[in-house]
């Protein structure tokens, strides 16, 4: 195992100097900051911090010290997730890599123990390579992928977190107690191969183990154990109503009350309660007719549920009861920003929120909780500022069959009122099933910032608005392509935008929307851009099967094709030597997620076709495009081919 961690010491400047237009450089710029902690006695900040290009875990004195801050920096190709303090002193910060396992490119996760006092650190589980590790020897061998699932942070033994691995079997991760500051482990929960999730109380008790069998089939297990027998577990098939594949967002105070997701008669997903000592849904918690619900909020303690959370245009918190936080206050005072919460002090006196917007990058801050101060900790980009960006507006178009469709219009900062014969560019989003919001995009400000109008929908099979709708674009491929033409369609209708001059763009599924737009609708678009785009769907369905859980997930991933020929006729790949025009792609030769073969084959089919090429391959590169070098290449490319493509917009500011 090459070193992962190599420790930097320096100061870290978070002031940037002022610049007007940004380059397009700029946007391959990767944030300043990404995820960050205050300690509990609120006296350091621990954050993921750009440190020229890769990050580092920098701590920061707030205590007025004078005490010079430090940082450890990641090595090349190594991504952050999320950073936590697990007690005054030790930083934990979890963080994955791309490589090949053979042949298939895979991702590793791993968790950094930092101790701020005594600026030493270590991997905290080291990761199975083929030798003993951890604190049992004499295990046999095999390759462990993750080895930072942490289960729960157990804030009442500040000296510990709960984690899922294993050192016997690879497939069944058991159930360990970890001491956060030396890596040693205890089993306190034998594995299955069965049984991926485990969830715990509000106690951080271990209540339930969830998982599939790795089958052609589903098969799922949920069991269940006795609040007051540790070794009395049974199945959800004891508890009526419950389902194998039950959707569990945690537990209430009561450490009877489990939180599961329940439709009950309405398209949306809410937060209702099943009591399993009376083995029924008692009551409802949160339920909000329009949206799907996305998360429990806890109280600062983690003692009680206080709120639901859910996306509307936006991410939005509906706190129970008379509760107002200071961050209900702060929102109220900012109404057109977005004030979302990331860290606080166990008594909430200090709050690390980040705010932004649509149209604002913005930037991580500390909030006095009392008097709503703010104290800027970073701004979350150096050379982009709001007054170079475009204004973001809520739109909705009928699709041909009716069905509105929600979509989110970025006008450049320079036209004033309705924007009339602008060059597009039409952009959906990846998943397919997720979905976009009105919030701060770097690829969508990219192109306002060079003058062109750009539209991103919700096509039908995104997340978040009720099933019927998700589930029209599962199954139906074919449909969210025709949600996306329509879109298109009608921009040009409503003389928003210029049909001589309109170009799709995309990454991942976008990017094979764009391909297979452009093929279906070759005078509808001007140009084509992908990036990571999946271009064979039977190829995607084979590289799905390499990895565990495969089988099953291809066969819920692609459904509204008939038969292999319908599934050829929506195969970029199959139907290249109809691609024209000019047609921008590029790929990491690490991606997970769209295997780099997808690109190499489309890019060799499209030599028979009369499309004008350019492409970019980013060697040791994922899904993500992480590497910082890679993004202002790409967006730089981008920048060139935009230009002679359809050329420099007028709206240009």
């Amino acid at each position: 195992m090459r070193h992962l961690i190599i420790i930097i010491f320096a100061t870290l400047a978070l002031s940037f100097p002022a610049f007007s237009k940004p380059p397009a450089e700029a946007f391959g710029q990767l944030p300043k900051v990404y995820d960050a902690a205050i300690s509990p006695d609120g006296s350091r900040l621990a954050a993921f911090v750009n440190m020229g290009g890769s990050y580092g875990l920098g701590i920061f004195y707030i205590d007025n010290s004078g005490r010079k801050p430090m940082a450890v920096g990641l090595a090349k190709g190594v991504k952050p997730q999320w950073v936590t303090w697990a007690n005054d002193e030790i930083v934990l910060g979890s963080f994955w890599e791309s490589h090949n396992y053979g042949s298939t490119p895979i991702t590793t996760g791993h968790l950094y123990s930092l101790n701020a006092n005594t600026q030493e650190g270590q991997i905290l589980v080291q990761p199975n390579n083929g030798k003993s590790v951890g604190s049992r020897m004499g295990r046999e061998s095999f390759f462990r992928q993750f080895n930072n699932d942490v289960i729960d942070m157990l804030r009442s033994d500040p000296d510990h977190i709960l984690m899922s691995f294993s050192d016997e079997n690879v497939i069944a991760p058991d159930v360990q107690k970890v001491n956060v500051r030396t890596g040693e482990y205890t089993r306190i929960r034998r594995g299955s191969a069965n049984i991926q999730e485990w969830y715990t109380d509000l106690r951080g008790e271990i209540r339930v183990g969830q998982g599939l069998a790795d089958k052609s089939t589903e098969k799922w297990t949920l069991r269940i154990r006795d609040k007051d027998d540790d070794n009395k577990w049974s199945s959800y098939k004891d508890y009526p109503g419950l389902k194998g594949n039950e959707t569990i967002y945690g537990f209430t105070s009561n450490p009877d009350e489990m939180i599961v997701g329940r439709y009950n008669g309405k398209n949306t997903m809410g937060l209702y309660v099943y009591d399993l000592s009376q083995k029924q849904i008692t009551r409802k918690i949160f339920h909000n007719d329009t949206y799907d619900v996305s998360g429990i909020v806890l109280s600062n303690d983690g003692s009680e549920i206080v709120g639901a959370s859910y996306v509307s245009e936006n991410n939005e918190t509906e706190l129970f009861g008379s509760r107002q936080s200071s961050l209900d206050r702060l929102r109220q005072k900012y109404p057109k920003l977005s004030v979302d919460y990331i860290d606080s002090t166990p008594d909430y006196s200090d709050v690390i929120i980040k705010i932004s917007g649509p149209s604002e990058p913005g930037g991580i801050y500390l909030m006095d909780s009392k008097t709503l101060d703010l104290s800027r900790i970073s701004p979350m980009y150096d050379d982009i500022k709001g007054q170079d960006l475009g204004e973001v507006v809520s739109i909705k178009y009928t699709a041909r069959d009716g069905q509105k469709i929600p979509a989110f219009v970025t006008i450049p900062g320079s036209v004033s009122g309705k924007p009339q014969g602008l060059p597009f560019i039409i952009l959906p989003h990846g998943g397919p099933y997720a979905r976009d919001s009105k919030r701060f995009d770097y690829l969508a400000q990219f192109f306002a910032s060079r003058g062109y109008g750009v539209m991103q929908m919700n096509f039908r099979g995104s997340v978040g608005y009720g099933k019927e709708f998700e589930e029209a674009g599962r199954k139906n491929w074919v449909v969210m392509q025709e949600d996306v033409e329509d879109g298109t369609r009608w921009l040009i209708e409503k003389g928003y935008a210029d049909p001589a001059r309109t170009c799709i763009a995309g990454w991942s599924y976008g990017g094979y929307a764009a391909l297979i737009a452009k093929i279906k609708n070759p005078d509808l678009y001007a140009c084509t851009i992908s990036m990571a785009g999946v271009t064979d769907l039977k190829d995607l369905i084979n590289d799905m099967k390499k990895y565990r859980f495969g089988k099953i997930t291809a066969r819920g991933f692609l459904k509204g094709f008939s038969d292999k020929d319908n599934l050829k006729e929506n195969s970029p790949v199959k139907r290249a030597a109809e691609m024209t025009g000019p047609v921008f792609m590029a790929h990491g030769t690490l991606d997970q997620r769209v295997h780099y073969d997808q690109f190499k084959r489309m890019k060799s089919a499209l030599k028979k076709s009369d499309a004008k090429l350019t492409t970019l391959t980013f060697k040791d590169e994922d899904h993500f495009l992480s590497n910082e070098e890679n993004r202002k290449e790409f967006f730089e490319a981008l920048d060139k081919f935009l230009a002679k493509s359809i050329g420099e917009s007028e709206f240009v500011q």
